[in-house]
Parts: structure tokens; C-alpha cells; sequence
């Protein structure tokens, strides 16, 4: 039988043109695509996770799963990262005239950096279009056994305190326990004062993950706070959850949720498929203006000739912000910051026909400088990164010249 034909045309769930939040989302190495309709059936699965679903979105969550096992997204190099515009087709949620709704994900791996990289992503898109004030609140709910663990301590600490609660709160909480901390009212406040939180019944595996993340934050400099009440849906979710708000001029509220996140790495299990997907998912609302309203062809995004490769965890603390410098100085770079081996990196380097690669290891982190190899004649030099911009500016316009 003859060989059947290649299609030469783009893959169908890729997008051709996006937007100035999606011009970004394709520097920190989203894939920009068209989101998965929301079937009857997404909508018939996502009822038993209802009673948890604090954020409203499982709906997305269940046509995104769906959508990755169906595609055999599992076969690619993973994590997967995509971006698309929200909310998804056949969505019951409502979108203001006013704002523009955003989602990111990074289905495929459970490290730590995935957390890192799609929060890095969000304050550079807040950041670059005029957010100002901005803070991260973060906690994590951890692992199966953590969780099992906080609900026990939480359980013991209704039985012996539950009289703080009036009787309305007494029955909501042997209801939906979880409603009662999210919803943090006056009432509750005696009662959860002195209650458990997750943090505190963290496994050791949770604990170091959780310690990660934060360790990532706190080298966005960015002012941030671990707040005991944004918890995610228990059914499914895992690890790290969090909002990213803007200071508010009244002391007393929390300030304007412009973005939140969490993981949910074991909802794929629970619609059947054989194995978890480690997954964590970002949604943005920002104000309509002409940023976000501005076409820009996919294709015209400037190639990347240098690929950024980090090893050891202080490089990883590193090199997101050494993206964002890049960006900022319109230099656009490969990375595979999700990964740890270098031959992965290098591979990756390789397979988008990288010019150069940006090498930063535990010295270079420590000196604050960067070895950039040229992958053709393999002559390399050590830059310092506060030069790393006219360096690379260097190295482009030598290739323009010849």
C-alpha cells in the first residue's frame, strides 16, 4: 500500500495568531493553542467534583485532561505547556465586555519548576501591562497522606473545640469543612485561630516541594505570604495552590484577585485513565486594552538562536529572571527549565537548532555570570550577567553582518 501523505498544513489545536499576553506565554515556552470544546460529557464527570470546586473552573479542567489523553500528548516531550483564551467553548462561566480571561498549563511533570515558571509568567504579563502592587498569596494542601493527615487534626480539633462555632457554622462544616476555612467568616475566626492548617501536615516529600516553590518566589522579589485559607478542590488537586492580587487602598480586604493557580495531578486518574497526570493550571483576568486586544502572528515572533540550560538548584533560582531580562531586551531564548539532566537540555538545544547555548551551573549561579558555547565550533566564554544583553545583541548582529 502507498504511504499515506503528510499534512503539511499546522496541527489543528495550534492557534496562528494570539495577542500581546500570548506573545509572552510563547517566551516562557508556551505552545499557544485553540482550546478544547467543553462536551455534555465533560460537564456529566465534573458533577462529582462539584462540592469542592471552590474556583469554578472543573469543568475546563476535566476538557483539558481529556483533551491532553485524547491528543497522546503523553507520547511528546514532556511537560506540555499551552496557552488559550478563556472561557473554553461550551463553558457556562460568563465573560465581562470589560476584561480578557487567560489560561496556561503544564501537564507533565511534578517538580517544583513548573509552579515557578508559570507564576514567573504571570507577574511578567501583570507587570507588562501595568500592574502595579502586586503579591502572591501560596499555600499547599501536599500529597494523599497529607491531606488524609490535615483532615484528621482538623476532625480532632472539631471535637474539641467545635462549641466556638455558632450552630449554622456547625453544620456547614460537617457539611463541607473546607467552606468553613475558605469562607473565613467573622464567626469562624475564633475556631480556625487556633485550628490546624495544611502547611502543618505536610509529608516530607510536600514539605520540600512546597520549600521549593517559595525559594522560586522569593527570587522573583516579589512580596508574597502563605495564607492558611486558599485551598484547592481535595478531590483531585495536589500541592501548591495560589493568588496573585493587587494591594488594595482598604487595609481590611484582600485586594483584587487577578490571577490564581493550583495543582491538579491526580484528576486524570479519576476519570479513568490508567496513570496521573502531574498538572498545574493558571487562569488571568486583566483589563481589556489595546495590549491585549493587539494581533500578533505567531510566526513573526522572532526565532530563537540561544538555548538556556541550568543545573543545580541555585541556577534554577536564577534563570527565569534571566529570561525576563532577555525578553525585556527583545532577545528571545529556548529553555528547558522543567528539566534537570543536561543531556535532555542539550538534546532540546539541538532539536531547535540552537546557534548557542546559555550554560549556567552551580559556579556561574554563585559568580553571577553565564557561559555562552557557540555549538558549531564549540569555542565557549564565560559573561557576566550583567552583560549577558550586549554580549547576545553582539553575537546577533555578527550573524546579520556576515
Amino acid at each position: 500500500m502507498p504511504k499515506k501523505e503528510k499534512n503539511p498544513q499546522e496541527k489543528s489545536h495550534l492557534e496562528s495568531v494570539t495577542d500581546k499576553v500570548g506573545e509572552i506565554a510563547v517566551h516562557y515556552g508556551f505552545t499557544v493553542i485553540k482550546p478544547p470544546q467543553i462536551t455534555s460529557d465533560d460537564h456529566a464527570k465534573s458533577k462529582q467534583f462539584k462540592e469542592f470546586d471552590h474556583y469554578s473552573d472543573i469543568e475546563e479542567k476535566v476538557a483539558l485532561t481529556r483533551w491532553y489523553m485524547e491528543k497522546g500528548l503523553d507520547s511528546e516531550p514532556q511537560p506540555v505547556a499551552i496557552h488559550y483564551k478563556k472561557p473554553l467553548p461550551g463553558s457556562h462561566t460568563k465573560k465581562k465586555p470589560t476584561s480578557e480571561m487567560y489560561g496556561f498549563e503544564i501537564m507533565g511533570s511534578n517538580r517544583s519548576t513548573s509552579e515557578a515558571l508559570i507564576i514567573k509568567c504571570a507577574l511578567s504579563i501583570l507587570d507588562d501591562l501595568g500592574y502595579k502592587d502586586i503579591f502572591v498569596d501560596i499555600n499547599s494542601i501536599g500529597d494523599r497522606e497529607s491531606i488524609a493527615r490535615f483532615e484528621r487534626d482538623l476532625n480532632s480539633h472539631y471535637r474539641k473545640n467545635g462549641h466556638l462555632l455558632p450552630g449554622k457554622l456547625k453544620q456547614e462544616f460537617k457539611k463541607n469543612h473546607y467552606s468553613v476555612i475558605i469562607n473565613n467568616h467573622p464567626d469562624s475566626h475564633e475556631f480556625l485561630n487556633i485550628a490546624p492548617q495544611t502547611v502543618g501536615s505536610l509529608s516530607e516529600i510536600s514539605r520540600v516541594h512546597f520549600k521549593e516553590v517559595l525559594e522560586s518566589i522569593e527570587a522573583f522579589e516579589v512580596a508574597y505570604k502563605i495564607k492558611p485559607n486558599i485551598l484547592s478542590n481535595k478531590l483531585y488537586a495536589a500541592y501548591t495552590i495560589f493568588e496573585i492580587r493587587q494591594i488594595s487602598e482598604k487595609k481590611d480586604e484582600d485586594g483584587e484577585l487577578l490571577a490564581y493557580g493550583y495543582r491538579y495531578n491526580h484528576l486524570a486518574k479519576k476519570l479513568g485513565n490508567k496513570r496521573e497526570i502531574p498538572s498545574i493550571g493558571l487562569t488571568i483576568t486583566v483589563n481589556k486594552n489595546s495590549a491585549t486586544t493587539k494581533k500578533v502572528v505567531i510566526k513573526n515572533i522572532k526565532k530563537p538562536r540561544f538555548y538556556l540550560i541550568q543545573l543545580g538548584s541555585t541556577a534554577k533560582l536564577k534563570v527565569l529572571n534571566i529570561v525576563e531580562m532577555l525578553r525585556k531586551n527583545k532577545i528571545s531564548v529556548y529553555h528547558s527549565i522543567t528539566k534537570d539532566k543536561i543531556t535532555g537540555q542539550l538534546n532540546g538545544a539541538e532539536y531547535m537548532k540552537a546557534s548557542h547555548v546559555l550554560i549556567m551551573g552551580q559556579k556561574e549561579a554563585i559568580e553571577n555570570s553565564m557561559v555562552v558555547r557557540n555549538l558549531v565550533n564549540r569555542e565557549q566564554e564565560t559573561v557576566p550577567v550583567s552583560q549577558l544583553v550586549e554580549f547576545l545583541k553582539n553575537i546577533d548582529n555578527d550573524k546579520k553582518n556576515k
